[in-house]
């Protein structure tokens, strides 16, 4: 399983807590642990250029360590997993930091000519941008008694100086205001007039999507978290869409965050946003492991408004998972459990009605069978009309970027174990077996009136049971 835990449990591991999810969490033949950019931007959240910073180098070796360099994180155009360094990444982010740092229209005409050689170009340039009016939309908006008050937070001084270089200023001080100081609550104060019941929008009973579209219903106006409007330019419209429904939730007050910043604490805007990108990196994983509350309830609601097949769990909750469905996932304890399934007709019909001939029934189950596999399948062979198999799979989280031979390894192994090689004197998985295709040989243990099949179609690794008797139990 992908595992993608948030810094709070990660940091924690590292200073002696979690001992028990530690323990399992380190079963490297079981688990693939993930960080992400955020991961990066929450050590650098305590770096400071005046001081020393030996607590970042240990963080990022203890992040390089636990999750032997796999990250998730966008290129600019599309979300990826590979191999990379966190002391990279940490450097980069510092890079970025600093640009942003007292943004403004004069760093921006010095980020054009940075070595100066140029000052007779960037001269009638920057006369221009700060001669140069904003479109009338803005005037109006300052303008408007409604939204007067909301602009003057978005973009403060943009209304004494409403031209490009007064755009340019203000948008640094807004970012500034929210990121760094207590900005974000006048962002939520307009959200306060809307008289939103914060007992039902809360409460554990109700759906807090269902409750917001009411409330703007009431008003004679959509949801803006009903809305489809982000596009897909920097990165995948499906990050998009859950990173801005996990602000949007807690813009609303669904278990806001905090705002406060003192000299011992600092949370801003950007928590908000570093835990709503934590929820997109998460959802290409199985499962997403967080103890704070807020980013707990919050993620849990976007996951089930969109359809999210990753699991959110605190650390308490995977322990029990895991000694529930996955330590025991040997050949026996998984073949029992099927046979469980196949007595009991836990099933789904998904067969196709206009087809007399079709039988196809698949059980879903939280049981990793054999270390993998977490959906059952029963259908009529193609090959054979007499013949029946079942197939294993595994529902992949939705946002998945892909499989890793080093996931299905430890599956093989628990298979190969118990039958020993193949018909084809085919054992353990090894790499050479991948060909320049991607294509997988796989494995096939034959038995005369019954066959076992283990093949990879696509990116999905499946593993068959065809037989001729009436029952899987009779074998």
């Amino acid at each position: 399983m992908k595992l993608y835990i948030d810094w709070n449990v990660l940091n924690g591991i590292k200073n002696g807590n979690f001992k028990e999810l530690e323990e399992i969490i380190k079963q490297t033949e079981n688990f693939i642990i993930v960080y992400s950019t955020s991961h990066i931007s929450d050590i650098a959240s305590s770096y400071s250029e005046e001081k020393e910073n030996p607590e970042i180098q240990s963080d990022l070796e203890f992040i390089s360590e636990i999750t032997n360099d796999i990250c998730v994180f966008n290129n600019g155009h599309d979300i990826v997993i590979q191999h990379n360094e966190p002391f990279h990444l940490f450097e980069s982010e510092i890079e970025s930091r600093n640009l942003l740092d007292d943004f403004s229209f004069d760093k921006m005409i010095d980020t054009i000519d940075d070595d100066g050689k140029n000052p007779e170009l960037v001269a009638p340039l920057k006369t221009l941008l700060q001669s140069l009016p904003i479109n009338n939309i803005f005037k109006d908006a300052f303008e408007n008694p409604q939204s007067a008050e909301m602009m003057d937070t978005m973009f403060p001084g943009l209304k004494d100086n409403p031209t490009i270089e007064g755009l340019f200023n203000s948008m640094g001080k807004m970012l500034e205001n929210i990121n760094e100081k207590e900005g974000y609550k006048d962002l939520k104060n307009p959200f306060k007039h809307l008289n939103i019941n914060q007992g039902k929008l809360n409460s554990p009973d109700n759906n807090p999507f269902e409750i917001l579209k009411e409330t703007y219903n009431k008003l004679g106006v959509d949801s803006p978290l009903e809305k489809d409007h982000m596009d897909d330019k920097h990165a995948p419209k499906w990050f998009n869409d859950i990173t801005t429904a996990y602000i949007n939730l807690d813009m609303h007050g669904f278990h806001s965050d905090k705002v406060k910043v003192t000299d011992k604490e600092k949370n801003t805007f950007k928590n908000t946003t570093q835990d709503a990108f934590h929820t997109a990196f998460a959802s290409t994983c199985d499962v997403y492991i967080t103890n704070d509350k807020k980013n707990y309830q919050k993620a849990q609601a976007v996951y089930s408004q969109k359809n999210i097949n990753t699991y959110v769990l605190k650390p308490k909750e995977f322990v029990d998972f895991y000694y529930e469905n996955l330590e025991k996932s040997d050949f026996m304890t998984s073949w029992n459990k099927f046979n469980q399934v196949v007595k009991t007709g836990e099933f789904y019909d998904i067969s196709d009605k206009n087809n007399p001939n079709d039988l196809n029934q698949v059980h879903f189950s939280n049981f990793n069978y054999f270390g993998y596999f977490n959906r059952i399948h029963l259908f009529n062979s193609d090959e054979d009309k007499e013949m029946f198999s079942f197939m294993f799979g595994k529902e992949l989280p939705t946002n998945c970027l892909g499989v890793f031979y080093k996931e299905i390894k430890y599956m093989i192994k628990t298979i190969v174990d118990h039958f020993g090689t193949d018909s084809n004197d085919r054992g353990y998985f090894d790499e050479s077996e991948i060909d320049m295709n991607n294509h997988w040989c796989g494995r096939i243990w034959d038995f005369g009136e019954f066959q076992y099949r283990l093949v990879k179609d696509k990116r999905y690794f499946q593993f068959y049971y065809d037989f001729k008797s009436n029952s899987p139990t009779d074998q």
